[in-house]
């Protein structure tokens, strides 16, 4: 396993990045059964209401959790350049955790703002995983 030591910080960032997906999962479970919601369904939709702010940040942070680890993944089975897989799933969990910040409170609006500018920083550093993952294997 000494060939993935180089890749430490993308490593644990991923763990980490799993880590918040389980806690947003316990903490929307728990904001729904104090709203009486029988299980699988979801708070009323508008962004005025926090209960489904905290569940779309679940279910959103879940949904890119699949993204962001496979590119992590095969930037790291590609033998990318270990110094740039490293800062790139840094800066895809850091964005993670800026869009739960600013999602959860309701900061901003609903679309276009500084969750919005989170949202494509990560795209853009798993876009960079993606690249390096070409150029590493041709």
């Amino acid at each position: 396993m000494e060939q993935f030591t180089p890749y430490g910080h993308a490593l644990v960032s991923v763990a980490l990045y799993a880590l918040v997906a389980n806690i947003l999962n316990a903490a929307t479970g728990i904001r729904k059964g104090a709203l009486d919601l029988a299980p699988g369904a979801t708070p009323l939709a508008d962004y005025a209401n926090p209960a489904w702010r905290l569940d779309r940040t679940y279910m959103n942070t879940v949904e890119m959790l699949a993204f962001y680890a496979a590119v992590v993944f095969a930037a790291i089975l590609a033998g990318a350049d270990s110094t740039w897989v490293n800062w790139l799933a840094t800066i895809g969990f850091v964005t993670r955790l800026g869009v739960a910040a600013v999602y959860m409170p309701g900061v901003g609006k609903g679309y276009g703002g500084i969750r919005t500018i989170f949202n494509i920083i990560g795209s853009l550093a798993n876009i960079g995983l993606v690249l390096l993952t070409i150029l590493a294997v041709f």
